[in-house]
């Protein structure tokens, strides 16, 4: 078993115990986060944000299939500069690091837009706190969204703890979806 690291740990040694110990989701927990995700999404107008899942990430294609993939859009990692977000649908490439993305020329959406945003992470923390792969891409965009907008972070129940490290540009998210639930923070 492989302990997580001291509690003044960096993110960089929480990044090293989360690729360690991290697995690949089984369909039954896929199922279970879809389903929850699909009832609290299902009152709420709008466009959603999310994303295609690489490696231990939980899969959300099932909830784009049972409300409509013209009510989602991901982001492009572009070459240069941040983020960008664009309709789900359409002509996508696959991008170095293995997942699907919008081809350069894809129209944007503005992220004042969206009506959620829908949040991969490594580990979350109790009170919201993401661990990404550590490049700022996607705290960077969610900085940009209004405040008012639900940031709901994906993840399973075992891959949340009670506190990671916090750095200036994190921005926390409002709520966790788990195989038990979505759960305001």
């Amino acid at each position: 078993m492989i302990l997580p690291p001291d509690a003044g740990a960096s993110k960089a040694a929480w990044r090293v115990h989360a690729r360690r110990t991290a697995h690949i989701p089984t369909p039954s927990q896929i199922a279970q986060v879809v389903e929850r995700l699909i009832e609290f999404l299902t009152p709420i107008n709008g466009v959603f944000l999310f994303y295609r899942a690489v490696g231990p990430e939980v899969p959300l294609d099932g909830v784009a299939d049972a409300l409509g993939w013209p009510r989602f859009a991901v982001t492009r990692t572009p070459d240069e500069g941040p983020l960008t977000v664009h309709p789900a649908i359409g002509p996508m490439e696959r991008h170095r690091f293995g997942f699907h993305q919008p081809l350069a020329d894809a129209i944007e959406l503005a992220p004042h837009h969206l009506s959620a945003a829908l949040v991969p992470g490594m580990l979350f923390d109790r009170s919201g706190t993401r661990l990404g792969h550590g490049a700022g891409y996607f705290d960077e965009l969610l900085s940009t969204l209004p405040p008012d907008r639900p940031r709901i972070g994906i993840t399973l129940a075992g891959r949340i703890v009670d506190r990671l490290p916090v750095e200036p540009h994190d921005v926390p998210m409002t709520h966790l979806a788990t195989e038990s639930g979505v759960t305001p923070i």
